[in-house]
């Protein structure tokens, strides 16, 4: 027996639709940076892709005016095959029951239609848009410039009945979004092909588009980190400071740390001895350096703006209250961007240890989302601390002391070293291995 003829129709309509629907948000999903290098490149298909993706409005019109024709042509042909399948009569009004048979159509048409014609290609194209562009590229112009008629008729409408018009059609320049997906694509790729040469370099160029949303409380040293002297210490105290810690400066304070009045240098005590020293009377105030204060929220980047403007190389981060938070210093927030700068003043890298499977050992500074993604665990993240020992305080709601153990969400956490009130270093156990 011949095959119904209409039904050859029917598979071409509907693969037309899931054509279209494919394409229109492979287009919207595209990254525009990866079709700008793509058509850097040189290829063909590459600068078709680019030219399309210039006119936004008359492509996507084209796609809803192709999809439209091949849902129209499907709707047509369907109902006649659903009917002489199902009922045997030539159309649903010739059933003996019509509103049935109608409805019966109706259900299976759609039901087909959002599978096959929009579910499945969308979420099919979806994954890797600019591929499936490149891919298509050719058909793709020939159809764009083949519905252009009828896609101007579109958009005029449109555009008469919205009221406005629009400038879609004009070349955009890049966003940062577009940036930002390239690389995240950039890096889930490394990931994939267990790549890692270029790994420091986009994770720079990562630090610096997240670099506008950094804060000054998401990079300074915390308050009870800071070594400081009251201002009426002897020579020989800063003498010892410097020696003792080996930093490079040393911050100043009247009375409290509250009251930061500046800092002292370590060249300064350089300078001090070529001039053959200095009275001990003297005291550390000759050798001031200004700070400037900042709040908590202010952005990093105008922090760094400040520096430069003003000529300071270190800020007192203050409290809502007006107390001291922390202190700030060029060399944070350029860390923040290029990662750690080591130098002979820097004080001991943090610890971190994986002892086995699923059983590691942190300091406490590691920030939470931090070690998530570095160690694929998911400890909760929460706005009200960014370290692990931050975490610890949050959940228990008190300073915990040496050998505590915290049990939470499928996680257990060992105290094994604190000062004072500080947590210095912790262990953190998955409950899988804990329990094994």
């Amino acid at each position: 027996m011949d095959t119904d003829p209409s039904l050859y129709i029917l598979v071409a309509a509907l693969l037309a639709s899931a054509f279209f629907s494919g394409m229109e948000i492979a287009f919207v999903s595209a990254n525009r940076l990866q079709a700008e290098l793509d058509r850097n490149q040189g290829g063909w298909a590459g600068r078709l892709v680019e030219h399309l993706l210039r006119h936004p409005e008359r492509f996507i019109a084209s796609m809803l005016v192709g999809n439209n024709l091949a849902l129209v042509i499907f709707g047509l042909e369907s109902g006649a095959l659903i009917a002489k399948m199902l009922f045997g009569v030539p159309d649903w009004e010739s059933a003996s029951s019509p509103m049935s048979a109608l409805a019966t159509q109706t259900a299976i048409a759609t039901l087909v239609v959002l599978v096959t014609a929009e579910f499945l290609p969308k979420s099919f194209f979806h994954g890797a848009p600019n591929r499936w562009l490149r891919f298509f590229s050719l058909p793709l112009v020939a159809v764009f410039y083949l519905l252009w008629p009828l896609a101007m008729i579109v958009l005029a409408l449109s555009r008469l009945f919205l009221g406005k018009q629009t400038n879609e059609d004009q070349a955009d320049g890049l966003s940062a979004v577009d940036l930002d997906d390239f690389v995240r694509g950039l890096n889930e790729r490394m990931v994939d092909e267990d790549d890692s040469s270029l790994d420091n370099e986009l994770q720079i160029l990562q630090n610096a588009m997240d670099f506008s949303n950094l804060k000054a409380r998401d990079c300074l040293v915390p308050r009870n980190e800071i070594v400081a002297l009251d201002v009426s210490a002897s020579m020989e105290e800063l003498d010892r400071c410097f020696t003792d810690t080996g930093l490079s400066k040393v911050v100043i304070y009247r009375d409290t740390i509250d009251h930061v009045i500046g800092y002292v240098h370590s060249k300064d005590l350089l300078r001090r001895a070529a001039e053959g020293g200095a009275s001990e009377t003297a005291g550390v105030a000759r050798f001031l350096h200004p700070t400037i204060i900042v709040p908590e929220p202010m952005g990093a980047q105008d922090i760094l703006a400040e520096f430069i403007r003003r000529k300071r190389h270190l800020a007192v981060v203050v409290d809502e209250y007006g107390g001291t938070s922390g202190i700030l210093t060029m060399e944070d927030i350029v860390e923040e961007l290029i990662g750690n700068i080591e130098d002979e003043h820097d004080t001991e890298a943090l610890i971190e240890m994986e002892l086995g499977p699923g059983h590691y050992r942190f300091s406490a500074r590691h920030e939470v989302d931090d070690i998530n993604e570095r160690f694929d665990l998911h400890l909760p993240e929460n706005e009200a601390y960014e370290t692990l020992g931050g975490m610890v305080l949050d959940l228990t709601e008190e300073i915990p002391e040496e050998g505590d153990r915290l049990e939470f969400d499928g996680f257990s956490v060992l105290i094994t070293r604190v000062d004072g009130a500080r947590i210095v270093l912790l262990e953190l156990l998955t409950k899988e291995v804990e329990e094994g």
